[in-house]
């Protein structure tokens, strides 16, 4: 089950559903609009980046979030923070991204990937983790809008990014 993730109401009570609905409707026009800025400018500049990624399983299923200014799926995760590692950035980005808390204890590492667009040099590291009970996921309808748990099999009809693909597809082999 998802559910969005209730924002602060600037409007007092009552806020209608309409407001609530245009305000994150702008949150992710700005997304869309700033992304493609945000990439340029990291092509142009000679920039290394470093994220961290995970993959969530729950029994033969596996988590995909699409964020409102991509078309594909991917892991939910992000940039790491100044004096963070990596273990660290995957387990906060993924309870800001869903609302699933899992502690770094609980990760493991499972591949790092890297890639280069114009003098962008990205590294992503990739963990995994097994819930034992599928978890209520929380989005916020704005950054992050739609997360959901599926079989590797169906996840690779989907449009996916190229490392979440290189990732799934062995699982759909061995099966």
């Amino acid at each position: 089950m998802t559910a969005f993730r209730p924002h602060p109401d600037p409007f007092g009570p009552g806020q209608s559903i309409l407001i609530s609905n245009t305000i994150d409707a702008l949150y992710r026009a700005a997304y869309r609009m700033a992304y493609p800025a945000w990439r340029f400018y990291l092509r142009q500049f000679q920039t290394r980046t470093q994220g961290a990624q995970v993959a969530v399983w729950n029994n033969d299923q596996v988590l995909l979030v699409r964020n409102s200014y991509r078309e594909t799926y991917t892991f939910p995760g992000g940039f790491i923070r100044k004096d963070e590692n990596t273990a660290a950035a995957a387990s906060r980005e993924l309870c800001e991204e869903t609302g699933i808390p899992v502690p770094t204890g609980q990760l493991r590492f499972s591949f790092a990937c890297s890639y280069t667009c114009g003098k962008l040099e990205g590294h992503d590291d990739i963990y995994e983790c097994q819930l034992e009970s599928k978890p209520d996921i929380c989005i916020d309808n704005r950054e992050v809008i739609e997360a959901r748990f599926i079989t590797p099999g169906t996840a690779l009809s989907l449009p996916l990014e190229s490392h979440v693909r290189h990732y799934l597809e062995p699982r759909v082999k061995r099966a």
